[in-house]
């Protein structure tokens, strides 16, 4: 009986030991990872700063993993309109302010593949935008007043 009762005592540290590793580990590869979190999730980004990539961001991308996007990161706060123009994936468009609280969303904003594509953006201006999948800030609860912590790798 005894050696029951320590075997069990073992496995449980085992076990508890395991889930603390592996706690560890997710946090060190989240050290590596620039990301957006927001109360209920976080997003791995790639980011967008030169106007090059800013003015390409999402386009001729077929998939985008379900808590990844891009953050698009402008230098000075204004009013930053966004089209769908050659992006084949439908998402989720967050316009954040110099302080990351999010002032607009236009939710699953569906890709564009005629000649003239509409815009989307806040009547406000924006430092920040993040596009995500779509239909993404409605199943994690992201709405206009949250604010967004930017934690970047370097």
């Amino acid at each position: 009986m005894k050696n029951k009762k320590a075997l069990i005592k073992r496995t449980i540290y085992a076990l508890i030991l395991l889930g603390f590793i592996a706690l560890f580990l997710t946090f060190a590869q989240r050290q590596n990872q620039d990301t957006v979190c927001f109360d209920n999730s976080c997003i791995d980004i790639e980011l967008a700063l030169t106007p090059q990539e800013i003015t390409t961001g999402l386009m001729h991308r077929t998939e985008l993993c379900e808590s990844c996007g891009m953050l698009f990161v402008f230098e000075n706060q204004g009013r930053h309109n966004f089209w769908m123009k050659n992006t084949l994936i439908t998402l989720d468009i967050i316009w954040m302010d110099a302080d990351s609280k999010i002032i607009y969303i236009e939710k699953q904003v569906e890709p564009c593949n005629t000649a003239t594509c509409p815009t989307y953006g806040p009547n406000a201006d924006s430092g920040y935008v993040l596009e995500i999948n779509g239909g993404y800030a409605e199943k994690y609860d992201i709405d206009i007043g949250d604010t967004g912590k930017i934690f970047l790798s370097e």
